[in-house]
C-alpha cells in the first residue's frame, strides 16, 4: 500500500471515528435529530441515527425490504432491521463513501449517520 493510499485510509477512519463522536452527544437528548430517523439494527437492537436522504439509496431500500419480509409492515413503533450491525455498518460506509465521491465533485458533504447508542 503506497503512501497516498495510507493516508486516504487513515482519513476515512478518521472521518467516520469523528463523525459518531461528535453524534454519540445527539443521543444523549434520545430524540431524533432533524432530518434524521432511528433505526434499531441485530438482536441487541442497536440504535441508529441516520439521515433521511438514505432512503433513497438503493442499499437502504434493500434493507427496508428486508425489514418488510422479516416483520411486515407496521405504520407506528421503531423502525427495526433485521441485519446484524457489522452489516449495517458496511451499507452505511457504501452510502457514505458514494457520497464523499459526489461531495468532493461539488465541494460539499454531510454524513450519511449521525449517531448510534
Amino acid at each position: 500500500m503506497g503512501m497516498a493510499e495510507k493516508s486516504s485510509v487513515a482519513r476515512k477512519a478518521g472521518l467516520i471515528t469523528k463523525t459518531l463522536d461528535r453524534c454519540r452527544s445527539t443521543v444523549a437528548r434520545n430524540k431524533p435529530t432533524e432530518g434524521c430517523f432511528s433505526v434499531y439494527v441485530g438482536v441487541d437492537r442497536q440504535r441508529y441515527m441516520v439521515r433521511t436522504e438514505c432512503l433513497s439509496h438503493p442499499l437502504f431500500q434493500a434493507l427496508l425490504e428486508e425489514a418488510e419480509e422479516a416483520f411486515g409492515y407496521a405504520d407506528a413503533g421503531p423502525l427495526e432491521l433485521p441485519c446484524n450491525t457489522e452489516a449495517f455498518a458496511k451499507v452505511l460506509e457504501k452510502i457514505e463513501e458514494e457520497k464523499q465521491m459526489v461531495a468532493r465533485s461539488l465541494g460539499t458533504g454531510w454524513p450519511m449517520i449521525v449517531s448510534r447508542s
